[in-house]
C-alpha cells in the first residue's frame, strides 16, 4: 500500500558566484535583456553585469535630473523594456529605457521605497511616509492607492503582489514585520515569529511556487516563508555568511537567487533547490 506524504519541500541554496565589494550598497537587482541591472545607492547609476560570466559591463548614469543619489529599489518591465528605480532623496521614481538608457521620472512624494511589477505590468511602490502602497502605470499615472495605516501598518518598505487580492509587505512599524494584506489594506495574516523575530526586513521575491523569500537585513539572513501559513525558516547558505542582505531577485528560469547586500556591498548568486521535506 502506498502512503501519501504531505509536506513542503525545504529550499536550500548553493553559492554559484560572489561579485565582491562593488563600492556601494546594492539597492536593487533585476534581469533585463539578459543582463543583470544593479541599482547603486550613492551614485546616480545602474551597474550592468553579465549574469553568466558576472563581468561588469558598464555603469549607466541618469542624465536629466540632479537627483537620484539615494536609490532604494529596482524593478524591470519586460513589456516595455524599461527599468524603474526609486529615489528617496528626490521622492521620485525613475523610468530608464532598456536600450539607450535615457531616463525620465515622476514624483511619488513621501519617501518611495521598494518597487515591484504587478500581474498587470504596473509599478507597485511601497511609500513609507504615506503608509501606503501605490500602483502606477508604466508611464507614471497613479492607478490606485492602498492605505495601510488603518490596519496598523506603518513605514512599508517593500511589497509584491501574490494574487489579484493579496500582497506581501515588509514594514517597520509599529514593529519590524512581514504581513499579507488584501487590496483594501486589511491584514490577512502576519508572521508569527517561528524562525525568530525579524530585524529590518527589506526585499521580497515570490518564486511562484508557493514560497516568498525575504531579506532579513540586520539578522544577516534570507527567510523562506510559506505565504499561506507564514511558517518560515532561514535559507541555508553553507558557503556564505551574509552581510546585510537588502535586495533580492529570483531568476525562475534558472532557479537562481541574487542577493544584494547593503553593508557587505556584494552581489551573491545562489542556485536554489528542494532537497528535502520541511
Amino acid at each position: 500500500m502506498r502512503i501519501a506524504c504531505v509536506g513542503y519541500f525545504k529550499m536550500s541554496g548553493k553559492v554559484v558566484h560572489i561579485i565582491p565589494n562593488i563600492g556601494y550598497a546594492v539597492a536593487g537587482i533585476a534581469i533585463l535583456n539578459d543582463q543583470l541591472h544593479v541599482g547603486l545607492h550613492g551614485p546616480k547609476a545602474i551597474a550592468i553585469y553579465c549574469p553568466t560570466t558576472f563581468q561588469h559591463q558598464r555603469n549607466c548614469t541618469f542624465t536629466d535630473t540632479q537627483y537620484g543619489q539615494s536609490l532604494h529599489s529596482v524593478a524591470v518591465c519586460n513589456t516595455n523594456n524599461c527599468i524603474y528605480a526609486s529615489d528617496q532623496q528626490s521622492n521620485c521614481v525613475f523610468k530608464i529605457n532598456g536600450q539607450n538608457y535615457s531616463s525620465s521620472y515622476w514624483g511619488s512624494s513621501a519617501n518611495p521605497q521598494g518597487l515591484s511589477m504587478t500581474s498587470s505590468q504596473n509599478v507597485l511602490v511601497a511609500v513609507a511616509r504615506s503608509n501606503s502602497l501605490r500602483e502606477y502605470s508604466t508611464a507614471g499615472q497613479l492607478i490606485r492607492e492602498i492605505k495601510l495605516q488603518p490596519a496598523g501598518i506603518t513605514d512599508p518598505v517593500h511589497a509584491v503582489q501574490l494574487s489579484d487580492e493579496l500582497y506581501a509587505v515588509t514594514h517597520h512599524g509599529p514593529k519590524h514585520q512581514f504581513s499579507i494584506v488584501n487590496s483594501a489594506g486589511q491584514i490577512v495574516r502576519s508572521y508569527s515569529g517561528d524562525a525568530g523575530d525579524l530585524n529590518e526586513p527589506r526585499g521580497i521575491v515570490d518564486d511562484k511556487r508557493g514560497r516568498v523569500l525575504v531579506a532579513d537585513m540586520s539578522n544577516n539572513r534570507v527567510l523562506v516563508i510559506n505565504p499561506k501559513t507564514l511558517s518560515a525558516y532561514p535559507l541555508p547558505l553553507p558557503d556564505c555568511q551574509l552581510q546585510g542582505p537588502y535586495s533580492l531577485h529570483y531568476d525562475a528560469a534558472n532557479k537562481r537567487l541574487y542577493i544584494g547586500e547593503w553593508s557587505g556591498k556584494r552581489i551573491i548568486c545562489c542556485e536554489v533547490g528542494r532537497p528535502g521535506l520541511l
